[in-house]
């Protein structure tokens, strides 16, 4: 009888080992992937369509909410102030490309002689994965005005550049963040645009905004890192 039990034992500590290290190696072929071990159901598929999200748990308003210092009316996302504060480049980045997005669509409606609604709530894609970046509508619905003016209007393009300055100073002051240099120009003449940098923020910020869920692999020597991380439209 104790053979028997000896055997079970044995057998069923074998069980065990392989279950973690099948663990293990699940969490392995994530990490490489990718692929953050909390994403489930809905939010699994959005990051199969669309990348992971450098952000986390938070996308659309509630990303805008929490950069602006709010409370989310959400109980579930727990946001990490400290670890929110390091994302800020990129959320700059993502801001200011969704603000750029609101004006060259106006524009390119107005060239085309149609008129579609402002969007409050965009798809932002960067070399890692997207996030929905938010404005509230009512600056997003001006700026693609905006942009419709400066195409049947181009007499106003001095008071329209003034009022899209205002705008943005406004949007980039409710998340206690400065507005980047190039940013007015770039949504004016549309030759230049904030993505041009944005490798400059993602490489950067990937071993920061990944240090708690992935695997560090080592880089290959040729390639260096940049020196200014908070460098994004400069």
């Amino acid at each position: 009888m104790e053979w028997v039990l000896g055997i079970l034992i044995i057998i069923l500590a074998a069980v065990a080992i392989f279950v973690i290290y099948l663990s293990e190696r699940i969490s392995v072929f994530e990490t490489l992937l990718g692929i953050n071990p909390k994403v489930t159901g809905e939010k699994l598929a959005e990051h199969v369509n669309f990348g992971p999200n450098p952000f986390g748990e938070l996308s659309g308003e509630d990303l805008w909410q929490a950069m602006c210092g709010n409370e989310l009316e959400n109980p579930t996302i727990v946001i990490d102030r400290a670890d929110l504060d390091k994302k800020r480049p990129r959320y700059e980045f993502v801001l200011s490309k969704h603000l750029e997005s609101l004006l060259e669509e106006g524009r390119f409606d107005a060239r085309n002689g149609e008129r579609s609604e402002a969007k409050a709530v965009l798809r932002i894609q960067m070399l890692r994965g997207s996030v929905e970046s938010y404005i509230p509508f009512a600056e997003a619905a001006r700026l693609y005005e905006i942009g419709q003016e400066l195409e049947t209007s181009p007499e106003k393009s001095e008071k329209l550049k003034k009022e899209t300055s205002e705008i943005v100073d406004e949007i980039f002051a409710q998340v206690s963040m400065d507005v980047p240099t190039t940013l007015i120009d770039s949504m004016l003449s549309m030759t230049y645009s904030i993505s041009e940098d944005e490798s400059n923020i993602d490489d950067d910020l990937d071993e920061e905004l990944n240090n708690d869920h992935t695997l560090q692999l080592p880089s290959p020597s040729s390639e260096t890192e940049p020196e200014n991380a908070n460098k994004i439209s400069s």
